[in-house]
């Protein structure tokens, strides 16, 4: 695994002298000239009595040039692959310093400051409920929207610190519970919590590694959105 550095710069030459590499490694030309070799090989030892028929001939030379096409398109293909990843690190890099929402019921509180959060809303709903509890699921905070018509997606709220009383709240790790209804149906939803992206971790799968510090390490695939 490598960490990506933002103050890098990308080795253009580095990457040109690969894809020659890759290109010299299977060229074409070398499977036809082993094939010419092959062939001529074959004509000057064939059988006198039963020589080689011109369709072998036709044949032999139409698989070649299919084996060689195949070839050259797997070379394309690996090369567009190849930048299109490159493309995506850059991308994924300029996330470094961000604060993203991700999915977690768990939020992290500094004393006397604003901590945001998130619902991720499923279907369509009237009401929206959040109950902000400690470790041992007492109910310090309530939050609550309602509307008419409240649609699906993502939704911000901030929490002052404070407790039902007015009291300051010291920092720490503090507890979401998410009830949303439509009338009186209850609506799937998700918690999303709020983290600063550290660093990336790139890997050979296609799915970055996001450093969030105290809040752990998340993927790509799920951070719902950038603030």
């Amino acid at each position: 695994m490598t960490t990506i550095n933002v103050d890098s710069h990308i080795d253009n030459n580095f990457i040109e002298k690969n894809d020659n590499d890759l290109q010299n490694k299977f060229n074409p030309l070398d499977l036809q000239k082993n094939f010419l070799s092959l062939l001529i090989a074959q004509i000057k030892n064939q059988d006198p009595t039963d020589p080689i028929k011109n369709t072998e001939l036709t044949s032999q030379l139409a698989q070649i040039n299919t084996a060689s096409g195949i070839e050259r398109l797997n070379n394309t293909v690996g090369q567009f692959s190849n930048q299109i990843n490159q493309h995506k690190n850059i991308q994924v890099s300029s996330l470094i310093g961000r604060r993203v929402m991700i999915p977690g019921n768990q939020i992290v509180h500094t004393k006397d400051m604003e901590t945001r959060f998130g619902v991720e809303l499923i279907g369509n709903a009237t009401s929206i409920k959040i109950k902000i509890t400690d470790a041992d699921g007492k109910v310090l905070h309530v939050i609550e929207k309602k509307e008419d018509s409240i649609k699906p997606g993502i939704y911000n709220f901030t929490w002052n610190g404070e407790d039902l009383n007015k009291n300051s709240l010291k920092t720490g790790k503090y507890n979401i519970l998410i009830t949303a209804k439509n009338q009186d149906q209850n609506v799937p939803a998700q918690g999303l919590s709020e983290a600063l992206v550290h660093s990336i971790i790139t890997s050979s799968g296609n799915d970055p590694i996001i450093d969030l510090g105290v809040a752990g390490n998340t993927t790509l695939s799920k951070i719902r959105e950038i603030l």
